[in-house]
């Protein structure tokens, strides 16, 4: 695999220089290899994908999710009520807890034999993805330059957001955002997936 690696790489390497060869090499590698296949999503068992957007939908409103690998059912709570909650093994006080200091009730997550959890998206994370969204625009789009103006100045989530919402751009970041959030949330439920497996062949 290296090897193949390698041999692409110096071919590169030698016409870098070379726009017209360059071009060549790009528009074969966009016709002839499925990009999407090898996306986290897809490469996900059928019965979980349709889950993956609505974990990260809870993740991005700042929640912790559950997802019950056995009947694929979801469950969440806001990350912050569990700053006050002492921690326990008996599941009994924790429900008390939860429901006697915050009336939070929705707690099935805890009587689930088996469970995989996501925590909330970082604000690294989010920024991340809109740099990434940033520079992955042509050159030529007038909002590039100020859209990096304001990831690189201060409160750049406000002033991102407000340059966005108020562009032609609008749908296209929204589009981009869902798939990078959705293909994260794949990343990570396919090592969780991966490490249930192994666990369960422990036993």
């Amino acid at each position: 695999m290296n090897n193949l690696f390698d041999q692409i790489l110096r071919i590169i390497e030698e016409v870098q220089d070379d726009e017209q060869q360059m071009q060549q090499i790009l528009d074969y590698l966009l016709s002839e290899v499925d990009l999407e296949k090898y996306k986290p999503i897809n490469q996900l068992p059928e019965k979980y994908r349709p889950v993956v957007n609505e974990i990260a939908q809870y993740m991005d409103m700042g929640m912790i999710c559950y997802l019950n690998p056995d009947s694929i059912k979801l469950s969440f709570i806001p990350q912050e009520l569990f700053i006050d909650i002492e921690r326990s093994d008996n599941v009994e006080e924790i429900k008390k807890q939860l429901d006697d200091l915050h009336g939070w009730q929705i707690v099935d997550f805890l009587d689930w034999d088996n469970l995989i959890e996501f925590q909330p998206f970082t604000s690294y994370q989010s920024f991340q993805i809109m740099e990434k969204f940033t520079h992955n625009l042509p050159n030529d789009e007038k909002l590039r330059p100020r859209l990096i103006n304001a990831l690189q100045n201060r409160k750049p989530f406000a002033n991102f957001g407000r340059i966005i919402n108020n562009s032609d751009l609008r749908e296209d970041w929204f589009e981009f955002k869902r798939e990078y959030l959705d293909n994260l949330v794949a990343e990570d439920l396919l090592i969780e997936l991966e490490n249930l497996k192994e666990n369960n062949n422990e036993v």
